[in-house]
């Protein structure tokens, strides 16, 4: 039951997922209309899918690596996943959310966000690790260039603003600046995060005008 599902997130149904892996991330495609999870436990069945949140179907992951996120590209017809495990093959993509293949990561960093900019056509992910090098951005999902991070803080989140233009990065380390923003996701800048707290997820509302984090 390691699924659930709410029309109105008050009233919430376990659901059977399609297997008890570690489920870390998921999201919806519209185009497709199916959601797509990953996980960072399980044996050649990291990924499920389900049309209906209800009914869900084993996928076989491109590696048994520690899958942490993933998103959906409508311009790019894509999935992007990305890991905090593997040698050299810590993304994964996939067109449909059942063939997947593996992709050369810009480093073998813990990767734990990523997101998608329709605006700039790019991809970002963060890593809790790594020296100077904690983002990793790409056009296409295949191709990874390393970014300098603000600082070498574990940043567990990452957003994007299509109204502020921005993308925004949080972390549970760091002394004051666990919060980065970035307009390219290029060069990022620290900012001072509201407490020292352990942020480990960022969300933007278009409609609040507001990121949110926890």
């Amino acid at each position: 039951n390691r699924v659930m599902t709410s029309p109105d997130c008050v009233t919430w149904t376990a659901r059977t997922s399609a297997a008890d892996n570690n489920w870390f991330g998921i999201t919806w495609s519209p185009e497709l209309g199916l959601f797509a999870a990953v996980a960072y436990s399980g044996t050649g069945d990291r990924v499920m899918t389900s049309p209906d949140g209800i009914t869900w179907t084993s996928r076989t992951s491109a590696a048994d690596n520690a899958w942490y996120d993933i998103t959906w590209s409508p311009e790019l017809s894509l999935f992007v996943a990305v890991a905090s495990s593997g040698t050299g093959n810590r993304v994964m993509t996939s067109p449909d959310g059942i063939t997947w293949t593996a992709r050369t990561s810009a480093a073998d960093n813990n990767w734990y966000d990523v997101t998608w900019s329709p605006e700039l056509s790019l991809f970002a992910a963060v890593s809790i690790t790594g020296t100077g090098n904690r983002v990793m951005t790409s056009a296409d999902g295949i191709t990874w260039t390393a970014r300098t991070s603000a600082a070498d803080n574990s940043w567990y989140s990452i957003d994007w603003s299509p109204e502020l233009g921005l993308f925004a990065a949080v972390a549970t380390s760091g002394t004051g600046d666990r919060v980065m923003t970035s307009p390219d996701g290029i060069t990022w800048t620290a900012r001072t995060s509201a407490a020292d707290n352990s942020w480990q997820g960022i969300a933007w509302s278009p409609e609040l005008g507001m990121f949110a984090a926890v």
